[in-house]
């Protein structure tokens, strides 16, 4: 909602500052039929974008934002007398202001815009500067201002997590854990060379390597292939390429660690260690998705 908002001020205030300079009656005259083109061709370009930034809104905001309203409020804007510079600007701030208050908002800060607009037309309207009075306004401000934010903070973290957890508990995550624990457990049977480490992250050593290990900050150049369990490969480097366990998802970044020059490791990476409830949409990873990884390593520079 935030972007359609910022998106719609933002067109309004461009109308109405391309509109502001003066023109002869003979020059409007020779461009009417340019400029009735270009009006009519604005209107279907920005009312096509606008469109389809609101149909990507959940229908709850929909609700809230109705296209009657706001093409209301756009019409208040563009249809006003351009020649009152003053009231444009004042637009402008207001706009610039309003999306702050939004937030506060959001978050569960109550703004009594009256009273804010009361205080800042009288500090606006003074006649004279009281340096000490504006110090002292800017400070409580500041000071307030902190105290929201950190509302805010814990708003947005609170919203987050219960999205997580709403992810988390959704049927495709659970049902995607309970397959990937089941896949797993198949391929330890058949398969006893498989260990599982405290976090979880199941691998199995084909070929140890020689020398240090990766560790924690090393790197190494690897050669992957990374599958899901149905055996659908989604990622491949067959050249190499350096990596360091600290910049890949967890569970590949502890198999990193641990091995060795001329390495060769297969990972079984529960989707927890992976991409967790988000997924990985463009690769195709579905949320809480076990990845397999095959995985050999060269060029080892341990962590110093």
């Amino acid at each position: 909602m935030k972007k359609l908002i910022m998106a719609c001020g933002v067109a309004a205030l461009m109308l109405g500052a391309s509109s502001c300079g003066n023109s002869s009656s003979s020059s409007n005259s020779a461009n009417k039929g340019f400029g009735d083109s270009l009006s009519v061709a604005m209107g279907d370009a920005q009312g096509a974008r606008l469109l389809s930034e609101y149909m990507t809104l959940p229908e709850d905001q929909k609700a809230n934002i109705k296209k009657e309203d706001l093409l209301r409020g756009l019409k208040q804007v563009i249809m006003t007398d351009t020649t009152q510079q003053g009231y444009l600007t004042g637009i402008s701030f207001g706009l610039q202001m309003v999306g702050q208050l939004f937030r506060y908002e959001e978050a569960g800060v109550p703004i009594d815009r009256a009273k804010l607009y009361e205080a800042y037309a009288k500090a606006f309207s003074a006649d004279t500067i009281n340096a000490e009075a504006v110090r002292e306004a800017q400070t409580t401000f500041q000071v307030l201002a902190e105290q929201a934010q950190q509302k805010m903070m814990e708003f947005y973290q609170q919203k987050e997590e219960e999205a997580k957890a709403a992810k988390e508990n959704s049927p495709e995550a659970k049902e995607n854990v309970a397959a990937g624990e089941a896949y797993l457990k198949d391929q330890m049977a058949k398969d006893p060379a498989i260990k599982v480490t405290d976090s979880g992250l199941a691998y199995k050593v084909i070929s140890e390597g020689t020398g240090e290990a990766v560790g924690a900050n090393g790197s190494a150049k690897v050669k992957y292939v990374g599958k899901l369990i149905d055996g659908k490969e989604f990622d491949k480097n067959s050249e190499g390429v350096v990596m360091n366990p600290n910049r890949v998802v967890p569970g590949f970044g502890e198999g990193l660690s641990m091995m060795k020059n001329g390495a060769h490791y297969i990972l079984y990476i529960p989707g927890k260690l992976a991409y967790g409830v988000d997924g990985n949409p463009q690769a195709g990873i579905a949320p809480n998705a076990m990845l397999v990884f095959d995985v050999e390593t060269s060029e080892v520079t341990p962590s110093k």
